[in-house]
């Protein structure tokens, strides 16, 4: 494999960087602990050095999503083992609860950085209502610090909250650049998501509109940025945040995970969205 990856140009405009570090691969292995029989995912097999340590745990099964069909001559070798299979496209545009059935409960992946936030709310969609329980991630440092924030501050974002709200996420350590080839012009780090709460949550149109407007302009106030989306709902601003004791000039970034719970049950009971909710 190595005389393979020698000749393999990686194509960095889709995040091709392949992790050579072979400690860093058994710690990622020791993190995410998959048992044998269990039902596994990797997305982003690259040149499948993660993919056959997975393998070599006896999984019942272990799903590699891939959209580079130059690897093929690293990952096809490993369908001779059954439990493998793999599939080739662009994970973002897949149907992932019909294509992966059963459903995966483990996802274990280096992730194309670029794709790390739309890729993990596709999976908050599709698949933790249908099974999945447990991540063991390689992201970008800063994305990392923002999954993990549980507190109010400039970290905060809508998928933080959302991961605090369905269980927890905790960042188990670092990786350099130096670990990967091409080394990326970024410092990463292994997070681990667990799911254990509010499976369907990233369903809520309510809560995912409401995150979305009120962090959509960070530095304007939490009633400036939800003023207008409050009013075409017959809801004055100014009096619901009175009701919750939030000051008008708070910023969605400095909530707590209470007030986000006492904000959205609130909307709820507004008139004009129990039809909705």
């Amino acid at each position: 494999m190595e005389a393979k990856s020698a000749y393999f140009r990686a194509n960095t405009d889709i995040g091709q960087n392949f992790l050579v570090d072979a400690g860093v691969l058994d710690r990622i292995i020791a993190a995410a602990d998959p048992q044998p029989g269990e039902i596994l995912l990797e997305i982003g097999a690259g040149n499948g050095v993660l993919t056959r340590r997975l393998l070599s745990r006896s999984p019942a099964r272990l799903y590699a999503v891939e959209m580079d069909r130059r690897l093929a001559p690293f990952l096809n070798p490993l369908e001779k083992d059954p439990a493998f299979i793999l599939l080739w496209g662009d994970v973002l545009g897949m149907h992932l609860a019909e294509e992966l059935s059963p459903c995966p409960g483990r996802l274990v992946a280096n992730l194309p950085y670029h794709i790390t936030t739309p890729l993990l709310w596709k999976l908050l969609e599709e698949l933790v209502p249908a099974g999945l329980r447990e991540m063991t991630l390689m992201v970008q440092k800063e994305a990392a610090n923002r999954l993990a924030w549980g507190r109010p501050g400039k970290n905060r974002s809508p998928l933080g909250i959302t991961l605090q709200k369905m269980g927890r996420v905790e960042c188990l350590f670092d990786v350099p650049p130096s670990a990967f080839r091409p080394a990326p012009k970024v410092n990463s780090t292994v997070v681990s998501i667990l799911i254990q709460q509010n499976f369907d949550l990233a369903l809520d149109p309510l809560w995912r509109e409401l995150l979305q407007r009120a962090f959509d302009q960070r530095r304007k106030t939490l009633l400036n940025n939800l003023r207008n989306w409050l009013g075409t709902r017959g809801i004055d601003g100014e009096s619901l945040l009175r009701e919750l004791a939030l000051n008008e000039k708070v910023r969605a970034e400095e909530l707590s995970l209470e007030d986000w719970d006492r904000l959205r049950k609130t909307l709820s009971e507004e008139p004009g969205e129990k039809g909705r909710s």
